[in-house]
């Protein structure tokens, strides 16, 4: 009478074992983060990473590299942005010099009737291409053609928060909550650096300290005194050309090269009471939408509440290529944090983007 029952325990390590969901292949250029938990901000760096504590996060994907040159003005043509983006990321792109002054021609053929804006947006990227390039400066000539080559690999700078935001979701995808930025930079080990526990400057492309004028505008450089050893001027590298600074799931430059914005407002004490949080984002902003004063108790550094607009900060990540070098190794730690108004732009900012993992 039993045997039915027994029949099927019996049979079971015949029977082949039932098929599990695949799990897709990360899209292309993208890194998978798998679901879990792990720690995130530390004791040991600035009083805002603290205190460490555990975050589960649902699984991601996110950029393996950095957003590049290329990327960026593919999107501008593709998305004809160029009236609505905000930063001038033509400043480090010849082929964004280009675009923009073909732009600016096919719209507005004699410069003197080109409104203001038009106008100096015309006239800055003449300049900038002249300054990248020398004295030719024909779309299809040799030299424009060679830097737009030697230059697609580099990361785009110089774009604000929204220039950020609007190039992702072009793409169909987003930015990163800080969660997830740090999730994906240092694991579920908790180490320092993408790389592990001990600071390797060969793995990544930070401490490069020209003056400071030169992270906003990259043309003040005195050529006498900031170049590198081997006669170039400081700035980002290529993306991903330090394989030997991966984080575990593989994203590259989550270590220096530039810094990269995300998604969340910034707030100095957004980890106090969030240990078990699942999928956090960063604070919210005041309900009446309003700033808060800068000298009254609930100035921005000591209240999580961030404002909308003006003197309030978004977070950004992971090291610059600039600054001195003896912070260089504080700098690109995994749980750094660091802030910029979202209408700013620098010449050590970027991003990447993340996307759901269905």
């Amino acid at each position: 009478m039993r045997l039915p029952r027994l029949l099927p325990l019996l049979l079971a390590p015949l029977l082949p074992a039932p098929l599990l969901p695949a799990q897709a292949e990360p899209p292309p250029g993208m890194v998978l983060v798998p679901a879990g938990e792990f720690t995130m901000g530390s004791a040991d760096g600035g009083m805002d990473e603290a205190p460490a504590h555990r975050v589960r996060l649902s699984s991601f994907y996110i950029d393996r590299c950095e957003v590049t040159n290329a990327q960026f003005a593919a999107y501008v043509r593709a998305a004809g942005a160029f009236d609505h983006v905000e930063g001038p990321w033509f400043r480090t792109s010849v082929e964004g010099c280009v675009d923009v002054i073909a732009h600016s021609r096919q719209h507005h053929p004699d410069p003197a009737t080109a409104g203001k804006r038009e106008a100096a947006r015309w006239q800055a990227a003449v300049l900038a291409l002249r300054a990248q390039v020398g004295g030719e400066t024909a779309p299809d000539g040799d030299a424009v053609q060679q830097a737009i080559a030697a230059q697609a690999a580099l990361p785009v700078r110089f774009v604000t928060w929204r220039d950020a935001a609007a190039y992702a979701r072009h793409v169909g995808k987003r930015l990163p909550t800080e969660a997830e930025w740090e999730k994906a930079a240092r694991g579920t080990d908790a180490r320092v650096y993408p790389w592990g526990n001990d600071w390797r400057p060969q793995s990544c492309c930070t401490g490069l300290a020209p003056p400071q004028a030169a992270v906003f505008d990259p043309y003040r450089f005195d050529a006498a005194g900031t170049r590198l050893a081997d006669g170039t001027l400081p700035g980002p590298s290529p993306v991903g050309r330090f394989a030997a600074g991966q984080s575990p799931y593989g994203a590259l430059d989550m270590a220096g090269n530039l810094w990269e914005w995300t998604a969340d407002w910034y707030g100095e004490r957004t980890y106090q009471g969030r240990d078990g949080a699942v999928d956090p984002g960063g604070p919210e902003g005041l309900a009446d939408g309003k700033l808060p004063e800068p000298t009254s108790d609930t100035a921005l550094l000591g209240n999580p509440a961030q404002g909308r607009e003006e003197h309030t900060r978004k977070v950004i990540r992971g090291g610059g290529w600039s600054g001195p070098p003896n912070r260089a190794a504080f700098d690109a730690r995994t749980a750094r944090r660091s802030w910029s108004n979202p209408s700013y732009w620098h010449g050590d900012v970027g991003f990447r983007c993340a996307m759901d993992a269905k």
